[in-house]
């Protein structure tokens, strides 16, 4: 081995640096981590603390908006948890909740520090009565049964003569139904001189109209949408029978349209 070769080997094993010690800033870093993770832990520690805290429990609940439906059902409702902070109470839980009440058509829940829930109510309007037996029911414009009704007034009078009893929240009626039977009672009288009584729905939900002279008119069966826009041309023919007959003095029994083309006209025996 020449001397030159062994220069070059002890100038290699110099240029490799020296392994480098554990520095003093490197632990400066942990600990600053670890006082971080720490402080976090503890601001953690401090919110649970003050969201357990009873002060911060609903005590108080508010509700307005409310007529037919009373508070004590909306609270009943709500069912809130006493024992959980406000900040943990589910609105779109406690609104469906309340929703789901008979003349609830909507309801917004809101949370107020430290201990309240207020509860804003929007009821239904009834836009008829529906009759069963001798019960007399309010019926929103879905057709479904809000509660007991005790006056009709102008609304729109249905009698199911094929149901025994209903409760709240039931439906009665289609609301696209309903919703017919609001604008031919309407528009009654403009056209024919005569104000409807009551409307009449069997088991087959043929239906029937019983004007306030007491006769009436047989419409026919109501349950699909060809059933519904065949009313058109059958007041069509009622109106073609006013111009041949006074319906507002004439001695009618009844008047049967469920062939347009042919209506059945029945007088009481004199």
């Amino acid at each position: 081995m020449t001397v030159s070769t062994m220069e070059k080997k002890s100038t290699r094993r110099r240029a490799t640096p020296p392994p480098v010690a554990a520095t003093a800033s490197g632990g400066r870093g942990w600990l600053w981590a670890l006082g971080q993770t720490a402080l976090v832990g503890l601001m953690l520690f401090a919110i649970l603390f003050l969201l357990a805290q009873p002060a911060l429990r609903p005590k108080a609940i508010r509700v307005s908006g409310v007529h037919h439906q009373t508070v004590s059902d909306v609270v009943s409702a709500l069912a809130v948890d006493g024992s959980r902070s406000i900040f943990f109470l589910g609105h779109s839980d406690l609104e469906q909740r309340v929703s789901a009440l008979p003349w609830v058509q909507s309801a917004a829940v809101q949370v107020a520090l430290p201990d309240r829930v207020e509860v804003r109510v929007t009821e239904w309007s009834p836009v008829a009565v529906l009759q069963v037996g001798e019960l007399s029911y309010y019926l929103n414009e879905q057709g479904t049964v809000l509660g007991p009704a005790s006056e009709a007034g102008r609304l729109v009078v249905l009698n199911r003569i094929h149901l025994s009893a209903v409760k709240p929240g039931d439906p009665a009626v289609s609301g696209e139904l309903l919703q017919m039977l609001t604008a031919l009672q309407s528009g009654f009288y403009p056209a024919f001189k005569l104000n409807v009584a009551s409307f009449e729905l069997d088991d087959r939900e043929v239906l029937t109209m019983r004007t306030q002279r007491g006769w009436t008119v047989t419409f026919g069966q109501m349950v699909t949408d060809a059933d519904r826009a065949s009313l058109e041309p059958k007041l069509a023919a009622l109106r073609a029978l006013a111009g041949r007959l006074d319906l507002t003095t004439a001695p009618l029994e009844y008047i049967n349209l469920m062939n347009p083309r042919a209506p059945a006209v029945q007088l009481r025996p004199r």
